[in-house]
């Protein structure tokens, strides 16, 4: 398992444009009534490059059926299976186990091979409560995108107690001819259960996201180090 430095490492541009996009509140989801979501085998994260970050970790579930999902924003619960093809198409794709090694062909018909304790290829674990939140955790996108333009966004969550919460954003950027920054904070009420967390913001929105313990150890167990909301990556602060 990487160490705590690892986790930390700049994750891709795309988280990074989406720290710098309008402010736009979350939106509320609300569960609609499509087919049932295909039964689930397992939760899994991978450790995948990309830039300017070395490395970032990506959670992936596995479907008995054969197909895969790269989890995003919405929780499985909420997850219109065909709205999510059509519109995502790139997080789809189909699996296979052979012996130890896992086998992902993603849709473009790529694939990669994945194995437990290879460093690339680790279980996540819903919430039982048997393991709990750690007080706060963050998650720092970013890096040096080349012309002299550089850019940070620090995002903390913060548990600091069993039913609340409070979040907030950071984000600068500058090059050489601008500098820009924005801060964001927001606190409310939420609830954790199995691989949903739900928030409950103190002007009344309701966002649901979900949620995945990453894993240390071999075997590996879940631990409260590292978590996965809303798809992204999230280390703790303790």
């Amino acid at each position: 398992m990487k160490t705590k430095t690892a986790y930390l490492l700049l994750p891709a541009l795309a988280g990074l444009l989406v720290g710098f996009a309008p402010e736009t509140p979350p939106t509320t989801v609300v569960p609609s009534a499509v087919a049932a979501v295909p039964a689930v085998e397992g939760w899994y994260f991978r450790a995948v490059s990309g830039y300017p970050a070395a490395i970032d970790f990506e959670p992936v579930v596995l479907f008995k059926n054969g197909e895969y999902y790269e989890i995003d924003e919405e929780p499985l619960e909420t997850l219109n299976v065909a709205q999510s093809k059509s519109k995502r198409p790139i997080a789809w794709g189909t699996w296979r186990k052979q012996g130890a090694t896992f086998y992902l062909t993603n849709s473009k018909k790529q694939s990669s091979d994945y194995r437990l304790g290879s460093g690339n290829w680790f279980p996540a674990y819903a919430y039982t409560g048997a393991v709990k939140l750690k007080t706060g955790y963050q998650k720092v996108s970013g890096g040096n995108y080349g012309n002299g333009a550089n850019a940070l966004a620090v995002s903390k969550i913060n548990f600091p107690d069993a039913t609340h919460f409070t979040e907030g954003v950071n984000a600068g950027i500058s090059t050489p001819n601008a500098t820009a920054s924005r801060t964001r904070a927001a606190n409310g009420s939420y609830k954790l259960r199995g691989n949903m967390l739900e928030l409950t913001y103190s002007d009344g929105r309701i966002v649901k996201k979900s949620f995945a313990f990453g894993a240390k150890g071999f075997p590996a167990r879940p631990t409260a180090d590292m978590v996965f909301i809303g798809g992204e990556a999230y280390t703790d602060t303790e």
